[in-house]
C-alpha cells in the first residue's frame, strides 16, 4: 500500500452497507477517510425505507451536478497520492469516469463491488422485463470491455459474493487482484423480550421475510412452499410493496408493513427462521441482520451471502434450480428442531466474523500485503 495521509471512496451514495466498513478501516489504519458522493440519498431506495447513513465520523461531500467532472479531476490529481475505493463503478457514466481518471494520473485504487444480475428482473421494481432482458445480455460484454480497458492499472477487486469473484475473473481480472468480501453492519444490542429462544418442539414454527415485495425476491416461492407444509407454521413479511400481489392469506401468512430503517435486527430476533428465496440477490444484507439477532437463514444459491451461512453451518442453502427444494427445506427443519437449534447456536460464531471490524483488519491486511501476497490472505467469510 502506498503510504498515504487519507483513504478516499467515491460512491454514487454512501449506505451502511459500507460505511461501518470504512470507519473501522479508518480507524485500524489510523488514516482519515474521505468519501466523494454524487448523492447524499438514494431516491429509489428511500422510497424503500432507507435512510441516510448513520456513521457520522466519515466525511462526505457532494460531487455538484454542474462541473461535476471538472471537480472530480481536481480532486483525482489532488488526492492523486491516496488510496482510492471505487464503490458501484458501473452504476453510472460518472463513476466510470473517475475510474478512469484514476488510471490516467496513476493512482492506487481498489474496486468494490457486487456481481452484475444476469436475469431479467428489476433490482428494485418488475417493470421494463424487455429492457432488463437486453441489459442483463449486455451486461457481461460491457465488463469484458471496461475491465480490458483498466485491469492492468488497479490494485484489486473487492468482490462481494462468490458471483462477482467468477464474474470478474471471467471478465479478465487476475485471481491475484481478486479478494472476497461482502457488505457488513453492526450488531445491534436487544433486549431478552425482543429475542425469543428457540424451544424444542416448539409450534408454530415462526418463519420471516424481509424484503421488497417484488419478483425478483422470490416471495412468490416462499408463501407457495410455506402453505405447503404439513405442521404448524406462520409466516410473517416485511418490507415496502403493494401485498396485494402476493396470497397472503391472514391465517398462515400475514402482512406486517415495513420495518423502520435500522431496526430489522430487534424484528428478526422474535422468530426462528429468515427466509431469502431471492431469485437474485448481490448480497442480502438481512442475512447479517438475521445472523447478528440469533435466527438461523435459509436462502437461495442466488443469494450472495448465503457464502455466511455455509461457512458458520448457521441455516441452509437450497438450490434455487431444483422443484420444491425450499418445500424440503422446510419441512426437514420443521421436523427436526434439534438441527434448527443447533444452527441458532452457530449464529453466535457467524455473528462475531461478520462485524465492521473484521472486515476492515481484512482489508488493511489485503492493503498492506506485497503484490504477490494479497490473495493470499485468507478471507474470514469464504470457504476454501
Amino acid at each position: 500500500m502506498t503510504e498515504c495521509s487519507l483513504f478516499v471512496t467515491w460512491q454514487p451514495v454512501l449506505t451502511d452497507h459500507q460505511a461501518f466498513t470504512y470507519e473501522q478501516l479508518s480507524h485500524q489504519a489510523q488514516t482519515p477517510i474521505l468519501a466523494y458522493v454524487f448523492a447524499m440519498e438514494d431516491e429509489t431506495r428511500r422510497s424503500q425505507g432507507w435512510r441516510d447513513t448513520q456513521v457520522e465520523s466519515i466525511e462526505r461531500r457532494l460531487i455538484p451536478q454542474q462541473g461535476s467532472l471538472s471537480y472530480c479531476y481536481r480532486k483525482m490529481r489532488e488526492h492523486r497520492h491516496d488510496v482510492h475505493f471505487f464503490g458501484s463503478p458501473f452504476q453510472n457514466l460518472k463513476m466510470l469516469y473517475c475510474w478512469m481518471l484514476a488510471v490516467c494520473l496513476g493512482v492506487e485504487f481498489y474496486i468494490v463491488s457486487e456481481p452484475y444480475s444476469s436475469i431479467a428482473l428489476g433490482y428494485f421494481n418488475d417493470r421494463s422485463l424487455s429492457v432488463g432482458r437486453i441489459k442483463a445480455l449486455l451486461r457481461p460484454y460491457i465488463y469484458k470491455l471496461y475491465v480490458l480497458l483498466l485491469r492492468r492499472r488497479m490494485s484489486g477487486v473487492f468482490a462481494i459474493s462468490r458471483r462477482a469473484v467468477a464474474q470478474y475473473a471471467d471478465a479478465g481480472v487476475p485471481r491475484e487482484k481478486l479478494f472476497p468480501f461482502g457488505y457488513f453492519v453492526p450488531s445491534i444490542e436487544t433486549t431478552s423480550e425482543q429475542r425469543r429462544e428457540a424451544e424444542r418442539g416448539s409450534a408454530p414454527l415462526r418463519v420471516i421475510f424481509i424484503g421488497t415485495l417484488i419478483g425478483v425476491k422470490g416471495l412468490d416461492k416462499l408463501i407457495g412452499a410455506i402453505k405447503a407444509l404439513g405442521f404448524p407454521v406462520t409466516l410473517d413479511i416485511y418490507g415496502p410493496g403493494d401485498p396485494a400481489l402476493f396470497e397472503i392469506d391472514g391465517r398462515t401468512v400475514h402482512y406486517r408493513g415495513s420495518i423502520p430503517f435500522g431496526r430489522a435486527q430487534a424484528v428478526v430476533g422474535a422468530y426462528d427462521l429468515l427466509v431469502l428465496p431471492s431469485r437474485y440477490d448481490g448480497w442480502g444484507v438481512v442475512v447479517n441482520e438475521a445472523l447478528c439477532a440469533g435466527v438461523p437463514v435459509v436462502c437461495s444459491d442466488q443469494v450472495g451471502a448465503g457464502v455466511l451461512v455455509e461457512r458458520f453451518g448457521a441455516g441452509v442453502v437450497f438450490s434455487s434450480t431444483v422443484p420444491q427444494a425450499l418445500e424440503h427445506v422446510l419441512t426437514e427443519l420443521g421436523r427436526d428442531p434439534e438441527r434448527l437449534l443447533a444452527m441458532r447456536r452457530a449464529t453466535s460464531r457467524a455473528a462475531e466474523a461478520i462485524q465492521p471490524s473484521v472486515a476492515a483488519n481484512y482489508m488493511l491486511a489485503v492493503l498492506r500485503a506485497g503484490p504477490a501476497d494479497k490473495a493470499r490472505t485468507p478471507s474470514p467469510w469464504y470457504q476454501e
